[in-house]
């Protein structure tokens, strides 16, 4: 990890004492067993900052209709962040699927495609829903400018030989207090797969992670232009996402 203008920390509480330089918070949302949905708010008290991930259409489901998840069926899943403090951030995400050895099947049970190394997920936005592939809000808006933008260096598992594949995504603008950003993704869908293919007690999570850095005091990043917020690239999200990896950063996640 090249570094970025901050020295290395080799214990949290000098972090802490030294407030002017970045901090980390995480919270995490779980899909577990195609069910449960979990959060965990990690607070330090040097300064005044934290985030909320919630997933709204999610939580309004009725427990029933989580109880069970239907093949090639969208089940809603929309997760974004909120800044609940009044210190302004840089937020990321990182999503965690599992990867397993399935066939290809179609609707009526046959197979068209034999066993390959494959997502169990597809993650989809509202636009694209009816795409056989993922898609996420990283599309631009009305202003020219994108809403989350994907990090592929810190990805794991791309080519599908381990049991979980990893996406990263920053927000390309910092987030005043109270602000939230759009949604990544609006649905998950599990993907037609045969039962045996799974483990009968194998338990299957698509995992949200939600991450903030201090926007203020960074070298090299300007939270501003002007009267309008900056847009950060994706080299500068990647430098700052960086200090979430760093073996010393604050950060925990739990999932």
């Amino acid at each position: 990890m090249k570094k970025t203008g901050f020295k290395k920390r080799k214990a949290i509480l000098k972090l802490l004492i030294i407030a002017d330089f970045v901090m980390l918070f995480c919270m995490t949302a779980s899909l577990a067993y195609f069910t449960s949905f979990d959060e965990i708010t990690n607070r330090f008290t040097a300064f005044p900052m934290d985030i909320l991930l919630f997933e709204e259409k999610f939580n309004a489901i009725s427990s029933e209709k989580k109880s069970t998840l239907i093949p090639n069926t969208l089940l809603p899943k929309d997760p974004q962040i909120r800044n609940t403090e009044q210190t302004d951030v840089f937020v990321f995400m990182k999503v965690t699927v599992p990867v397993y050895s399935l066939s290809d099947v179609n609707d009526d049970g046959t197979i068209f495609n034999s066993q390959h190394r494959q997502e169990v997920f597809l993650l989809k936005t509202e636009e694209e829903k009816e795409a056989a592939a993922n898609s996420f809000h990283t599309k631009k808006n009305d202003d020219d400018t994108e809403y989350w933008v994907e990090l592929p260096s810190f990805e794991e598992g791309t080519d599908h030989s381990d049991t979980m594949r990893t996406y990263v995504f920053g927000y390309c603008v910092y987030l005043d207090a109270q602000e939230t950003t759009e949604t990544l993704f609006d649905y998950v869908e599990l993907k037609n797969i045969r039962q045996f293919e799974v483990g009968s007690g194998d338990i299957l999570n698509v995992q949200v992670d939600a991450y903030a850095v201090q926007a203020d005091g960074i070298e090299g990043i300007m939270k501003t232009i002007g009267d309008h917020k900056a847009i950060l690239t994706a080299e500068q999200l990647t430098m700052l996402y960086g200090m979430i990896e760093e073996p010393n950063g604050t950060g925990n996640t739990t999932g």
